[in-house]
């Protein structure tokens, strides 16, 4: 028997999808608002890992775990870090990482996945919302409104749209910007890149900068380039070199004193670019409830990506949250979803603060101009404590 509840997720992003999954797998249906026409509309960006307590975790509650297997790079959790001159300080190639094994998937496969386990129908394509009110309707850029929900639920990224109804607190600059290039069919192509790089991720921090490559699961590899730099930095570059030739042509003047093997991904880079200005918010964010409200995934704790956490925590909130929702006799109802949606938040922030914590220390230490000393004694530190935990 399906619940009578009205759920509104705002954004078909990850956190969403996966909230809308877990809750249809327990014939509670949702609607789903996805600013985007299609699923297709834009690329969905690289690839990701997904943790064992966390991502792979959401994986088996929403019963997908299998059809991940079938996609799952583990030979993509390779990793390297290095500095300009490409020297290795660690180095995880042919063998696993050290803690739990965190396989790649391509966030477009993983999109996929998640769209094709629920209805085609929960999902209300290219609504662009322009207002949340507080009697739990919504008013889109077409004018028309829907609800009221018993719940609307922002899973709408950084500029969520939600947010403002529980805080005025917003986002900030985070103090790195960049650029995301893309070299395709590389080993094809560029097989002493590929074979420098290797299977995974080869990342070099040096002078508060960066260069990074990625290997994708469509045999392409991500570049990508970040800096301290000022707010508009990325913006203004994009609009002053709308040549992707000439913009690599800047950096390989600004990187000019790394080592050629690593200026070979930026000059190797195809026309495709996208220009990055990365946002957060505090490790302490929180809000003071309001009933018929409540947030997930970058919405609720917005992160650089120098952690891997994004999606992986967004997982875990959808999990949390889903599982207050439903009772324990498998139905949920108005009478009760406020003190579940209570008991989510108060489970979240904590939990989210240790991820906002370990990512913005992560930060700091990849863009200090000892880079990547630091993160190194750290990773070493680590390593050193669960030896003598085990």
């Amino acid at each position: 028997m399906a619940s009578n509840l009205k759920i509104a997720i705002i954004g078909a992003g990850p956190a969403g999808l996966m909230l809308a999954r877990l809750l249809y797998q327990n014939s509670i249906p949702v609607t789903l608002f996805e600013r985007e026409r299609s699923p297709y509309s834009r690329s969905q960006g690289g690839t990701l890992d997904l943790h064992e307590h966390s991502g792979q975790f959401a994986m088996r509650e929403a019963g997908l775990f299998d059809l991940f297997l079938k996609h799952a790079r583990y030979d993509g959790d390779d990793l390297v870090m290095a500095d300009k001159t490409a020297t290795p300080f660690l180095d995880f190639r042919d063998e696993k990482r050290p803690g739990a094994c965190r396989p790649e998937i391509d966030r477009e496969v993983l999109r996929r996945i998640l769209l094709e386990s629920i209805p085609a129908d929960y999902i209300r394509w290219g609504h662009c919302l322009s207002a949340v009110n507080p009697d739990g309707t919504l008013t889109f850029d077409s004018e028309v409104t829907e609800g009221p929900f018993d719940l609307v639920i922002g899973a709408d990224g950084g500029r969520s749209r939600v947010r403002p109804l529980l805080t005025n607190i917003v986002p900030y600059y985070s103090g790195i910007a960049g650029f995301e290039f893309k070299i395709l069919d590389v080993e094809a192509r560029f097989p002493q890149i590929a074979e420098f790089v290797g299977r995974g991720s080869y990342f070099c921090w040096s002078d508060g900068k960066a260069i990074q490559a990625q290997r994708i699961g469509d045999k392409s590899m991500k570049v990508y380039v970040w800096g301290k730099e000022p707010e508009k930095w990325a913006v203004d570059l994009d609009a002053r070199y709308p040549s992707t030739k000439d913009l690599k042509e800047f950096f390989l003047k600004e990187f000019a004193d790394w080592s050629p093997a690593l200026r070979e991904w930026i000059q190797a880079a195809d026309e495709e670019r996208r220009q990055w200005t990365l946002y957060m918010l505090r490790p302490d964010f929180h809000w003071t409830h309001r009933p018929g409200f409540t947030l997930i995934g970058d919405a609720a704790h917005l992160m650089t990506p120098f952690a891997g956490e994004g999606v992986n925590a967004a997982f875990l909130d959808a999990v949390e949250l889903s599982k207050m929702i439903i009772t324990k006799d498998g139905m949920a109802s108005r009478e009760n979803l406020d003190t579940a949606v209570i008991a989510y938040e108060t489970g979240l922030f904590p939990r989210a603060r240790e991820s906002m914590e370990e990512t913005e220390d992560n930060m700091i230490l990849f863009f200090r101009a000892d880079a990547p000393l630091g993160f190194v004694a750290k990773f070493q530190k680590a390593l050193l404590k669960e030896a003598a935990a085990a």
